[in-house]
C-alpha cells in the first residue's frame, strides 16, 4: 500500500524537516478592536443618519412625533431600557470606530508612535472611557421603568 520514504510512493523532495520554529496564534486583542471598529462603522452608517432625519429634520418639520427638549420628555423617554440601549450602542460603537480610524490614519501618515501600546492605550482607552461614561450617564439619570 505505502511506500518507503526514498523510493516507491513517497518521493524525497517532496518531504520537508519539521519546522522548529513556534506557531504564530493571531493576537486576540487585535482581532477585538477590529471587530469594535468594523461592527462601529456599520452600526453609526445605518443608525446615525436615521436618528438626524428623524431627530433633527422631519420631528421639527412636524412630520413625525419626536422627543423634544422638555425635560418631562426625556425623563419618559430615557426611562425606557431600549433607548438607553440604543443609545449606548450608538455612542459607544461610534467612539471605538473613530478611535480605530484615527490611529491607523496617524499610522498611514507615517507617524510611528500610533503603533506603540502607549498610542493604543489613548487611543482605545479614551473610547472605553467615553463608553464608561455613557453608562454611568445612562444608569443615573433616570431609573429604567418599563
Amino acid at each position: 500500500m505505502g511506500g518507503r520514504v526514498g523510493g516507491g510512493w513517497i518521493r524525497p523532495h517532496l518531504v520537508r524537516a519539521m519546522s522548529t520554529t513556534a506557531v504564530r496564534r493571531p493576537a486576540l486583542s487585535h482581532l477585538f478592536f477590529w471587530f469594535l471598529f468594523s461592527n462601529g462603522g456599520v452600526i453609526t452608517a445605518l443608525l446615525l443618519p436615521v436618528h438626524v432625519l428623524v431627530q433633527g429634520i422631519l420631528g421639527p418639520l412636524g412630520i413625525v412625533k419626536v422627543v423634544d427638549q422638555h425635560y418631562d420628555t426625556w425623563i419618559r423617554v430615557l426611562a425606557n431600557p431600549l433607548v438607553k440601549l440604543y443609545l449606548l450602542v450608538l455612542i459607544m460603537f461610534a467612539f471605538f470606530h473613530f478611535a480605530h480610524r484615527i490611529r491607523y490614519l496617524l499610522m498611514d501618515f507615517g507617524v510611528h508612535a500610533a503603533k506603540t501600546v502607549p498610542a493604543q492605550v489613548a487611543f482605545y482607552g479614551g473610547a472605553a472611557v467615553v463608553t464608561l461614561i455613557t453608562v454611568w450617564i445612562l444608569l443615573t439619570t433616570v431609573p429604567i421603568g418599563i
